[in-house]
């Protein structure tokens, strides 16, 4: 029988992210994938506009829904969020539904480029903390990983480590930091267990949509199917690469040609 994973971001028409690349990511690793939307958008918020329909409304009574079949998942995936109410939901989804033996996995979805996202309040901020306080796992960009820590946002690998490692000793269980870029390198930094492991990847061209939604599905993907989290960081961090080096994509809004390394995964 297949491993059952709940997803729980938004489905945005254009940019190759959130759903549209965590469920076939999760589907071809082996993992039922069960979407439970916070918004359905036009294209991502990184183009010049969209249009945006939150679904905070539907969100409770969909998973009292899912209540009453008796489902039982094997991992939580959890990504982009509308408001603050979302989070409350998904607080409570959390505590429907994960078991002890359910793998948590927040992206908490919040920062990028030393800068909150627009309309990200510190009410949000502090309820993407607890929220990732409860993860197995959480998979944070760079800038995200220091507003966790409340700490001025950095790009120096020592400042980085320190962090992580900090974070590690408030409490997360652990962390896959994203993102890291070093020359010719980009890398995706494990921390757990009070250390830490640097796994790094070709850098090809400049910034692609999504490529964070990739990373955390393909963690997830693994460490459901029982990998350790060092070697499905590594198989995602490699998946990454594979996919931006085919990628023809005019906007790097549009996001990796993922599709066409699928394969890997399997």
């Amino acid at each position: 029988m297949l491993k059952k994973c709940a997803v729980i971001n938004d489905l945005s028409g254009f940019g190759k992210c959130s759903l549209t690349a965590s469920i076939p990511v999760l589907s071809v690793m082996g993992v039922e994938a069960h979407p439970l939307p916070t918004a359905v958008l036009s294209n991502q918020t990184a183009y010049d506009s969209y249009e945006a329909l939150p679904l905070t409304d539907c969100m409770k009574p969909f998973y009292l829904e899912w209540k009453k079949l008796g489902v039982h998942f094997d991992s939580i995936l959890t990504g982009f969020v509308m408001n603050s109410e979302q989070l409350d939901i998904i607080s409570g989804f959390i505590n429907e539904f994960k078991e002890n033996n359910t793998i948590l996995v927040v992206d908490p979805v919040m920062a990028d480029n030393g800068r909150l996202y627009n309309g990200y309040t510190p009410e949000m901020c502090e309820k993407i903390r607890a929220l990732s306080m409860k993860a197995d796992v959480i998979t944070p960009n760079i800038s995200e990983l220091f507003f966790l820590a409340e700490r001025d946002c950095s790009s120096s690998l020592p400042d980085i480590i320190s962090c992580g490692l900090g974070l590690l000793n408030k409490g997360y269980k652990s962390i896959v930091a994203t993102g890291y870029t070093d020359g010719e390198s980009i890398s995706n930094i494990v921390f757990t267990n009070n250390d830490y492991e640097i796994i790094k990847a070709k850098k090809c061209g400049g910034y692609f949509s999504g490529t964070g939604d990739l990373v955390s599905a393909v963690i997830t993907g693994g460490i459901t199917r029982g990998q350790s989290l060092s070697e499905s960081t590594k198989l995602a961090t490699a998946f990454v690469e594979k996919a931006v080096m085919n990628t023809a994509a005019l906007s790097s809004n549009d996001g990796v040609d993922f599709e066409s390394v699928l394969g890997e995964l399997i």
